[in-house]
């Protein structure tokens, strides 16, 4: 093998590497936010590890939740019009009576919980 074909072959590895780590681009002055006030409208929590998080009559209209850890989350009666949740982690979580939540593009399970009530996968 040539020097410039291993190099090249190196790049090639190096990018698809980098291709595969996660993405995280969440403010963290919005995360703090959120969990401090329940409201964080038009915030970029994308990526944001939020498992377990409790925030009933949250306030996430507009919010980019895309890639979100929300395993286990509690989100009663949340208003999610307009947030991004595409690819968010919702495994287990608690969404009853939220309003405005898009979830054909989230990640649930059987344990989700999901606005109307019943047992996910929510759609």
């Amino acid at each position: 093998m040539t020097r410039l074909s291993l190099s090249g072959l190196l790049l090639a590895f190096g990018l698809l590497v980098l291709t595969f780590q996660p993405v995280r681009a969440e403010n963290p002055d919005q995360v703090k936010q959120l969990r401090e006030t329940g409201k964080c409208t038009g915030c970029d929590l994308s990526g944001a590890d939020l498992a377990g998080l409790t925030v009933n009559l949250a306030d996430l209209r507009g919010a980019n939740l895309t890639g979100a850890q929300l395993y286990k989350a509690r989100l009663r009666m949340a208003n999610l019009a307009g947030a991004n949740l595409s690819a968010t982690n919702l495994v287990g979580a608690d969404l009853f009576g939220a309003r405005g939540a898009n979830l054909a593009a989230a990640i649930t399970d059987d344990k989700t919980t999901c606005p109307d009530g019943h047992a996910g996968p929510c759609r």
